[in-house]
């Protein structure tokens, strides 16, 4: 067990139906809690960080101690670059020692979407690489009422995307939305399933925090092989440092790290357990 690739980990989780955890994380308590999450329940996971968060963290020195942290996991780790967008980061995150990055060209017309993640995914590939793709109105709605059939994936250009830029995984939106939005989310599991039908990868869920039970169980069935809960483990950090200050205002930074550490490892282990990738490390 140890540093592995995203492709490694999702062939598995889609041959066994379950879900591989994708989980963001923005400090070492975050990143310990979450990996520790992942030994004692000995569940595969891909951790990652997004491009966006370059400017607001350190990300050398994170980034070295995500690697130093998967190599010496007890269970397998891909690490992954999530919501890549410009050729300059994609580099830097393979040059840290990530085994997986995603290019998200999914505000971009497909066809330039297409050119773009082909050729990340031959640079990536060429250096052992896997490479996710995005396709749909993921990032781009903000109310659930906008979210219809003109901008959920269809089938025939989910297929002929993957095909042309030979990714690794694709995510793709069948009601699923990143972050908080206004509305009750509702995932069109027919399309789901007809995707798994016609694409040659395993599908990947943004957006997947709080969402009901069965919607986790439904999509895994129906090809999902990773879900992102990027936002969650921000919120249930900061959540438990509020409590922690209104319950004793004279807590030192000692005590409050290891609160928020507590709180992001109940948040992440609520997940796994809905992701069925419980003592699924191989």
């Amino acid at each position: 067990m140890a540093l592995v690739t995203m492709n490694h980990l999702l062939g598995d989780a889609r041959n066994r139906k379950y879900a591989v955890g994708g989980f963001n994380v923005f400090n070492l308590e975050t990143l310990c809690a979450v990996v520790e999450v992942a030994e004692e329940l000995k569940t595969p996971l891909v951790l990652g960080i997004t491009e966006r968060f370059f400017k607001f963290v350190d990300v050398d020195t994170l980034s070295a101690a995500m690697v130093r942290a998967a190599q010496k996991s007890s269970v397998p780790i891909a690490l992954h670059l999530d919501h890549g967008h410009t050729y300059e980061g994609i580099i830097k995150a393979i040059r840290w020692g990530f085994t997986s990055v995603m290019f998200d060209g999914s505000a971009l017309p497909v066809s330039e979407n297409l050119k773009r993640t082909r050729e990340v995914t031959r640079i990536a590939h060429s250096l052992g690489v896997s490479v996710e793709g995005e396709l749909g109105y993921v990032g781009c709605c903000e109310h659930v009422e906008d979210i219809n059939e003109d901008n959920i994936v269809t089938c025939d250009v989910a297929a002929d995307f993957v095909d042309k830029t030979k990714i690794d995984a694709l995510a793709v939106s069948v009601g699923n939305k990143h972050g908080a939005y206004r509305g009750t989310t509702k995932l069109n599991i027919t399309r789901l399933g007809q995707l798994n039908t016609v694409v040659s990868v395993p599908l990947v869920m943004h957006g997947g925090s709080k969402l009901s039970s069965d919607d986790y169980s439904n999509s895994i069935k129906c090809g999902i092989s990773k879900i992102n809960i990027p936002i969650d483990t921000s919120m249930a950090a900061s959540e438990k440092l509020k409590n922690e200050l209104r319950d004793n205002p004279g807590a030192n930074y000692i005590f409050l790290m290891s609160a928020v550490k507590k709180g992001v490892k109940e948040s992440v282990s609520k997940y796994m357990f809905h992701f069925n990738c419980i003592s699924k490390a191989i």
